[in-house]
């Protein structure tokens, strides 16, 4: 049986630790709204135009249905971390690099996680205490992903469902980077078919390509079946 003081000590442990992720779930929204405050200021309107035509293609979306909230969210976030200007940047490099950004070592080892996450499909594989347990479809390794206080519509993960999604480790656990969005069960088969055959192809005129980088580029792209 625990002693007094060894039970202190427990309880005061587990304490400690949500009192540090409850920073890192603040360091991960400030740092987002830092880089949405960027991408307002520098990019111009040619810029802008140029993505939201990109976006648009790469999803066969009509010009009015980015006005719509779920549309208008998932181009956000592609912006900032996928969309790449003609010189092949993309903006989070940019914000990483420019000389005005004052950035502390948490931010950028965050940032750094951002930088090398990319959206792909997700399967719901059980509920834990503080979210769920997820498996990317072409990893297979499960990921414990917690929800943040924004993210309420528990109701939707229901065990066998699909995800599209970035991830991103925050402090101790996983988060989503951004919106998610539920995608029809009947429709991964294809899916997963059509990306595959995709990035076979693109490995034709580079071996050195990665899945990474190659759904950095097109994994947006699995929102032409978004149900």
């Amino acid at each position: 049986m625990q002693n007094e003081h060894e039970s202190s000590v427990l309880v005061d442990f587990f304490a400690e630790r949500e009192a540090k992720q409850r920073c890192f779930n603040d360091l991960h929204e400030g740092l987002m709204e830092k880089l949405r405050e960027y991408s307002c200021r520098v990019l111009n309107l040619r810029e802008k135009v140029r993505a939201k035509h990109i976006f648009r293609s790469k999803v066969n979306l009509s010009s009015e249905a980015l006005l719509t909230p779920f549309w208008e969210a998932q181009y956000g976030i592609w912006l900032l971390l996928e969309y790449q200007n003609i010189k092949g940047e993309r903006l989070i490099e940019k914000y990483l690099l420019d000389q005005d950004t004052n950035l502390s070592e948490q931010e950028l080892h965050l940032a750094a996680h951002w930088m090398a996450a990319y959206p792909t499909i997700y399967r719901v594989e059980e509920a834990w205490e503080e979210g769920y347990r997820l498996t990317d479809l072409w990893g297979g390794e499960a990921i414990d992903v917690a929800l943040g206080d924004r993210e309420q519509a528990r109701s939707e993960f229901m065990i066998g469902q699909y995800l599209f999604a970035r991830l991103a480790k925050v402090g101790f656990v996983h988060r989503f980077i951004g919106p998610y969005s539920l995608i029809n069960k009947e429709r991964i088969s294809e899916i997963q078919q059509n990306l595959e055959a995709d990035f076979e192809r693109s490995k034709e005129e580079n071996s050195q390509w990665s899945w990474r980088l190659f759904m950095q580029q097109h994994g947006i792209e699995v929102l032409r079946m978004y149900q």
